[in-house]
């Protein structure tokens, strides 16, 4: 399916809309419970299950600004940054007699990695060539993920001009934990080998992040935003010392919130975009 650009109209002298886009870690997969929300189902098409959750951190920044309108949440599990486009179209689409867009936040990345097929392949058998195989392909992406997320800015930018941008980072899914092994649930144990493996692949994939943000502002953009999250969730990853806020291993029928962060997470993202300016 192609779609023609649609631009989303630009800041208005009054009020204050807010647009959030992304992907799983944006929508609040991890603490939701059932299927698709009707708003969210054409931006991937088919009807995919994008996952949106209530107490996503989206929906947490719009109350915390008060919005009863202005507020377009578009995120939605799975999306790429290939994605993004086809968000901001639908945006456009519901933003309707809404006057401009102030604020847009954005998680991407992750997916290009291929990194939830990975954690999934991995949990069960980290010792096993497919998922050694998983996290040298997710490896071997990295290098392409700055100029993808750069390509993202530019179009949210063009989309809506007069906006301020956060681009946020993704959270190290374990801990400094000390035994040779976490225990992820679901009778899945992850050798600290791998675990150290993943979090090098998420820092990594962080840099990229926040390499396409300063790139941005090198050409005199700075009402774009990188937000890292890695110090809000420090001490919260699996198996640290304190209460995950990343959710572990989940049984069927809610294993899409395998890996991804829990109400706890969701706070913390928001907390952390208020303290950058977020509305």
């Amino acid at each position: 399916m192609v779609f023609s650009a649609v631009a989303v109209p630009a800041q208005a002298a009054t009020g204050f809309n807010y647009v959030a886009l992304g992907d799983s870690y944006a929508a609040g997969t991890g603490t939701a419970t059932g299927g698709t929300t009707a708003t969210v189902t054409t931006p991937l098409g088919g009807g995919y299950p994008c996952f949106q959750s209530d107490t996503s951190y989206p929906n947490q920044l719009a109350a915390y600004a008060q919005l009863t309108t202005g507020f377009i949440n578009v995120t939605c599990a799975g999306a790429k940054t290939s994605d993004i486009g086809t968000q901001l179209l639908y945006a456009a689409v519901l933003a309707g007699a809404t006057s401009g867009v102030s604020q847009v936040t954005v998680t991407v990345g992750g997916n290009d990695l291929g990194f939830a097929d990975t954690l999934q392949v991995c949990a069960p058998d980290p010792a096993s060539q497919t998922c050694q195989a998983a996290l040298a392909t997710a490896t071997s992406k990295l290098k392409t993920v700055s100029a993808k997320v750069s390509g993202v800015i530019t179009q949210i930018r063009g989309a809506a001009p007069g906006a301020r941008i956060y681009v946020t980072g993704y959270p190290l899914l374990f801990g400094n934990f000390k035994t040779p092994t976490c225990d992820v649930g679901g009778a899945y144990v992850v050798p600290k080998t791998t675990a150290t493996t993943i979090n090098g692949i998420t820092s990594a994939l962080n840099l990229s992040i926040a390499g396409a943000v300063v790139r941005a502002q090198w050409k005199g953009d700075w009402r774009v935003r990188y937000v890292p999250v890695t110090g809000a969730f420090y001490g919260h990853g699996l198996c640290d010392s304190k209460k995950p806020w990343i959710n572990g291993y989940v049984a069927s029928p809610h294993v899409f919130q395998s890996f991804h962060p829990n109400a706890s997470g969701e706070t913390a993202y928001a907390t952390t975009l208020k303290l950058a300016g977020a509305k």
